[in-house]
């Protein structure tokens, strides 16, 4: 139980920082695609209009959040995670879509999407271990729930989203004072489980490729994206109207979407995208310094972590320093679920700013 008392402030009281940052970097995933009709070979205006309706309830998604006060979101976490385990466990049970099972089609009742819901799970787990770790007992039980998370996102198979939660979990758990061992027992038992599925042939033979892909320096989709990007320049090719050769990208509007805006708007445009994510990292981080709930510090350092982390693995791979792995950019990258996603962290961290009355 967090002991506080609450001033609910309702939408009157968000961040207004947070709030245009979140539309802002919508607006800059909209121009990308628009700037890249003629980049792009099948149906761009579908993928726009799609990608411009996915914010906007990406924007209502913000302020549902928003309305949920930590004291009932706090109350409600286990129960989150119960739901969240039971639909990675249903995802077993579903017609594999491109040889993965990690998305549920909802067509059949009317709605022409499908939902990803590891991209929702992250989010719960983050909530999970803050829970635990804030109220420093039952480590077990959090080393146990992250063990049972990573399990049911690896065997789908998406060994993407395993690393990145296997990342940030490691750096939650280093943050608390829970005992070493124990993290590292964790840590091993996983690492054990992951071979052993490996061989179990858990992971698929496009995944393999990619890895021999990568290690041999063969990869065609990290090749064409190193070229994509030097294509642009320093001020790229939407605002200088460059004539040059079309560099084809495969996925260039989901994993490699950094590098289809890296070549319309160049390296100065590059550089102004992650100077905007660093600043909102700063703010958050003041957030997490100035919040008195040990809960709070924890779920905003995860989430921040989560972001970063994201980010960072998403520009390593289209620079090809790593394997593919599928993780798209926040808010630039084409997805109903990773919009949705990360408008839910953008609210989670305006409801600590909200009821903390924090100026940032």
């Amino acid at each position: 139980m967090i002991n506080r008392k609450i001033t609910i402030l309702g939408p009157e009281g968000t961040n207004l920082y947070i709030l245009l940052q979140f539309m802002l970097f919508s607006v800059i995933s909209w121009f990308t695609l628009f700037s890249s009709i003629e980049s792009i070979e099948f149906e761009t205006t579908n993928i726009l209009s799609r990608q411009i309706v996915f914010s906007l309830i990406g924007l209502i998604v913000f302020f549902l959040t928003t309305y949920l006060s930590i004291e009932n979101l706090y109350n409600l976490i286990y129960s989150f995670f119960i739901l969240s385990v039971s639909v990675l466990i249903g995802l077993l049970f579903t017609t594999p879509i491109l040889g993965v099972r990690r998305w549920y089609d909802l067509e059949p009742i009317g709605l022409p999407i499908f939902i990803q819901p590891s991209e929702f799970s992250k989010i719960i787990l983050v909530l999970f271990l803050a829970k635990i770790l804030s109220q420093k007992s039952y480590k077990l039980i959090a080393v146990l729930g992250v063990l049972i998370n990573l399990l049911l996102i690896f065997i789908q198979p998406d060994l993407g989203t395993t690393m990145l939660l296997l990342i940030v979990t490691s750096f939650m758990f280093f943050m608390s004072d829970i005992k070493l061992r124990s993290a590292v027992l964790g840590l091993l038992a996983f690492f054990l489980l992951f071979f052993i599925f490996l061989e179990m042939s858990f992971i698929g033979d496009y995944q393999i490729s990619r890895i021999i892909d990568f290690f041999s320096g063969d990869d065609f989709s990290q090749k064409q994206s190193r070229l994509s990007i030097s294509s642009g320049g320093l001020f790229g090719t939407y605002f200088t109207n460059s004539q040059i050769t079309e560099v084809f990208v495969p996925v260039q509007t989901t994993d490699f979407i950094f590098s289809l805006y890296s070549r319309n708007f160049g390296f100065l445009g590059g550089l102004f995208l992650l100077s905007l994510w660093i600043l909102f990292f700063f703010r958050v981080n003041r957030i997490i310094k100035l919040t008195q709930i040990e809960f709070e510090k924890y779920l905003l350092s995860g989430l921040l972590i989560l972001l970063g982390v994201q980010i960072f693995i998403n520009l390593l791979t289209i620079l090809g320093f790593i394997p593919l792995t599928g993780i798209p950019f926040p808010l630039l990258s084409l997805g109903g679920s990773s919009i949705f996603s990360t408008a839910i962290i953008f609210g989670l961290i305006n409801r600590v700013f909200i009821e903390n009355n924090i100026v940032v």
